[in-house]
């Protein structure tokens, strides 16, 4: 069962596709709002873990929605991953091209930095021209994995937005933990000079048993961030793995874990009474990975 199921029907609700294209790719959106007598609301962007954007991520969009903002989820991928090939597969002959193809388009974006943060910023200005939008309001951005990396990478390029949550990700980009576990080959790293937003706020939430992220990264990270002086939280969840907020329907990387799972998205939520305190939130007793969220 889907989380969509589990849910009260709210046919108020606004559900809206958007595209673009950037630099020869064409890209597809999620966008889900409150009822328009409601008026504008503030953005949430919601990133797609490495396989991209699927019914999972419009789901966290729907979630954000019933509570009170306007979630988009977007694709980071494009046709470098078509859309109907981001499920993980059942058969087992056929996952490893699958791995494959999402490590290959994933690693594409984290190795050119101006190109990753180009499309990210292309989406942001995409998601504050919707009407539902409160376009004086910088945007919040929330990811999975690759796309906590994303949204950590958001901020490193000053692009604008008010607070970003990553939910398991790594915390460099166009580095990899695993270099022989996929075959996709690695391009040259385009490093780009950093800008950092001193206004977002970053907030992590990190499993303690996540294999992808060492001690080593942590204390990078912890000195970057300082260095740069941007405001950050990092919540550290124990005996936790990686994937902790994806639902087990996912495939292999959802490891869904409750009490991370419930006690990070309630950090989220807390960091969105900070920075949208003028929007009162709409209690929802379940998250998109079909958790508990006490109200």
């Amino acid at each position: 069962m889907t989380n969509t199921q589990l849910w009260e029907e709210n046919l108020s609700l606004q559900r809206k596709s958007l595209n673009i294209s950037f630099r020869g790719n064409d890209f597809s959106a999620n966008l889900v709002a409150p009822a328009a007598e409601l008026g504008p609301r503030p953005l949430v962007i919601v990133i797609h873990n490495y396989q991209g954007l699927k019914s999972f991520d419009v789901d966290v969009a729907e979630y954000l929605a019933r509570v009170g903002f306007v979630g988009l989820a977007i694709d980071m991928y494009g046709a470098d991953v078509p859309q109907g090939e981001r499920d993980f597969p059942t058969e087992p002959s056929k996952i490893q091209g699958f791995q494959n193809k999402c490590f290959k388009a994933m690693v594409r974006l984290d190795h050119d930095h101006e190109y990753f943060r180009g499309l990210l910023s292309a989406w942001i200005d995409a998601g504050l021209a919707e009407a539902s939008v409160e376009s004086q309001t910088p945007p919040a951005a929330i990811g999975y994995c690759f796309g906590g990396m994303a949204v950590i990478e958001g901020v490193r390029g000053g692009l604008n937005l008010s607070g970003v949550v990553s939910f398991h990700g790594l915390l460099q980009t166009g580095e990899d933990p695993n270099p022989a576990h996929y075959g996709a080959e690695r391009p040259a790293l385009k490093l780009s000079p950093n800008n950092y937003n001193t206004n977002t706020i970053i907030v992590i939430e990190n499993g303690a048993d996540d294999h992808l992220v060492s001690d080593e990264s942590k204390q990078r990270f912890f000195a970057e961030m300082e260095e740069a002086g941007v405001d950050w939280s990092f919540h550290h969840h124990a005996k936790t793995p990686h994937g902790f907020a994806l639902p087990p329907r996912l495939g292999p990387p959802g490891r869904l874990h409750d009490a991370a799972d419930r006690r990070s998205t309630q950090n989220m939520l807390s960091l969105f009474k900070e920075i949208f305190p003028h929007v009162a939130q709409t209690p929802v007793s379940t998250n998109a990975s079909g958790t508990h969220i006490p109200i």
